[in-house]
């Protein structure tokens, strides 16, 4: 799995509820969320075709494939040459092309990380935890942070009204990863220690006496709080900071472009993966939380990883928002097709919060030749899915503390890729829980028959078990408590990712084959149970409506499957019996 939003590294030019509940220099009442929700079906571009504005010819192509949307990387210095002064003529005729060809574009705006951002003119520059010096400006430079706010919210303005415009990316940090450094953290430049010392500090504490009082210190003044790094004393307390920084700036950058474009899509992405949150502080539940309060469309990049798609997808329904997957192409060409196919497939997972998906980046490399025309073939599909991803009273748990510097929390390495492994082997409806949802209120774990803990148990956890609920110590005990749906011959082929319909009696059913060499050619048992179907008697048709081998087993259908290597199929589970002269597949149980 990729650690960071490589794909974009590649195009480079050059008291934890306290913490939750703090939202100064973002308003406190929650803004109506009033922009659309038509899924975005979209592919990446960088700014202009080599210098020239893409024409109305170039956004026709991607219309007539099926795609309704392009995102463009904004340069902020070709935007805003100087400070203050704005030029707009190339993005507008790009609005203007777009909007000719019956497209939309999504302008991506980027603190640092793509060509032409930083603006030439932002000198400043991050630091790392020993002292290394970055190539993006610093998080709280007192110049580069209100010019950025500006630059988004002056453009945003301009260009909010004009037919081509389909909403804004915003984006903060070094490219969509926060405080990314190779890996490691930054923020430890002077401007972020000054804020942590007259912005953060006084906000979170009040006095210096109470500081002290907390930590059994015995500082005179907050300037004496030392901007400590992991490992040192005091490190939880400029975690929390850095975290503070993430959710104030992104909640400033929303509320600042929704009050310019109240009835138009505001967009996140989610660079990295779960793993990152102690360095980067990209938390799920930050971006959650401020995309639930201004009405934001959260990208999930990377979102062919089974287990980061699974996990965001099960908090946007927790929550209320709405998710989009975007697809990172694998260094590996020769899992191209395989991976591709992994991460359409993904989608169905997301409903109904689902709100689209996003191809990068349409260049004309091998990943377009591959991966492109897989995307472009299975558009009508994914346009056609309506329902919900099944849902059962069962969660897996991951403890998130340590990335608000708790350093007894659980480990944090790669918990989506536990996620992964057991979703693989057990192909079943399981919510996955965050301790931040249940800390805030978002989540109560009383709902769930049973809890698998992922990386340790916790206060919320031992609480969940004192009051009865049943928390469980092996993979293996989920089914105990939840039926999987799809229960395979072979498995690490195949992935099965169904949407049921909201009245309960159908389900359209996507076959991945993840493969890049081998095909799945046995039988697939569903179960209705498991799928959340009313009681009843179904049968499985194929995309063409005519019905498989199968046959009625205990509880559900057991169906032959044939599908090739790095392939899509697509069944649909539908009531009543299968027509006389189904064929029987051997491999059934008798």
């Amino acid at each position: 799995m990729i650690l960071l939003a490589q794909r974009k590294l590649r195009f480079l030019a050059a008291g934890l509820l306290a913490l939750a509940a703090s939202t100064w220099g973002m308003p406190t009442e929650t803004m109506a969320a009033t922009a659309s929700t038509t899924p975005m079906w979209a592919t990446q571009l960088d700014f202009d075709n080599h210098g020239t504005a893409w024409s109305q010819a170039s956004f026709a192509a991607l219309h007539a494939k099926g795609l309704t949307t392009a995102e463009i990387n904004l340069p902020w210095t070709t935007i805003e040459p100087a400070k203050g002064t704005f030029s707009f003529t190339e993005l507008d005729q790009e609005l203007a092309n777009a909007a000719a060809a019956g497209m939309r574009l999504i302008p991506i705006f980027w603190y640092s990380g793509w060509a032409g951002s930083p603006a030439s003119w932002v000198t400043s520059h991050e630091i790392t935890s020993t002292g290394a010096t970055a190539n993006w400006p610093a998080w709280w430079d007192p110049s580069a942070e209100p010019a950025y706010l500006d630059y988004v919210t002056t453009t945003v303005k301009h260009i909010a009204n004009q037919s081509g415009y389909g909403g804004s990316v915003l984006d903060y940090g070094f490219l969509d990863a926060q405080w990314d450094f190779q890996g490691g953290a930054t923020g430890w430049a002077q401007a972020d220690i000054d804020q942590f010392h007259t912005g953060y500090l006084p906000k979170t504490y009040g006095s210096v006496a109470a500081f002290n009082a907390k930590y059994a210190t015995a500082y005179t003044s907050f300037g004496q709080v030392p901007a400590a790094t992991p490992g040192q004393p005091l490190a939880a307390v400029y975690q929390q900071f850095r975290v503070w920084s993430v959710q104030t700036v992104y909640g400033q950058l929303a509320s600042a472009a929704r009050a310019a474009t109240s009835g138009t899509p505001l967009y996140f992405y989610y660079g990295g993966h779960i793993g990152n949150a102690v360095n980067y502080a990209n938390i799920p539940d930050l971006f959650m939380s401020i995309a639930k309060q201004y009405g934001v469309v959260i990208i999930v990049d990377s979102a062919q990883a089974t287990g980061l798609a699974l996990t965001y997808s099960s908090l946007a329904r927790a929550y209320g928002v709405q998710i989009a997957q975007e697809w990172t192409a694998p260094n590996d060409s020769t899992q191209l097709a395989a991976q591709a196919v992994q991460w359409l497939s993904n989608y169905g997972m997301a409903l109904p919060q689902g709100a689209g998906e996003d191809f990068f980046i349409h260049d004309g490399t091998q990943k377009d030749v591959v991966g492109y025309p897989i995307y472009t073939s299975w558009l009508p599909t994914l346009r056609g899915l309506s329902g919900a991803y099944p849902q059962q009273p069962v969660a897996v748990y991951i403890d998130f503390s340590r990335a608000y510097g708790n350093a007894s929390g659980g480990d944090l390495g790669a918990p989506e890729n536990t996620i992964t492994s057991l979703w693989n082997g057990y192909q079943a409806g399981f919510a996955v829980v965050t301790s931040q949802e249940v800390n805030t209120g978002v989540v109560s774990l009383s709902k769930y028959r049973a809890v698998l803990p992922l990386n340790g148990v916790d206060a919320n956890l031992t609480a969940y078990k004192a009051a009865g609920g049943t928390l469980l110590t092996a993979n293996s005990q989920l089914a105990q408590y939840a039926p999987a749906y799809a229960t395979l011959a072979d498995s690490g082929v195949l992935q099965v990712v169904p949407v049921v319909a909201g009245n309960r009696t159908s389900a359209a059913v996507t076959l991945a084959d993840i493969s890049s060499a081998t095909a799945y050619n046995n039988v697939i048992t569903l179960s209705t149970s498991g799928l959340g179907l009313v009681a009843g008697t179904y049968h499985v048709v194929d995309s063409h409506g005519a019905a498989v081998p199968q046959k009625v087993v205990a509880g559900g259908v057991c169906a032959a499957a044939n599908v090739s290597p790095a392939s899509l199929t697509q069944w649909s589970v539908a009531p009543g019996a299968a027509p006389a002269g189904t064929p029987i597949p051997s491999a059934c149980p008798h």
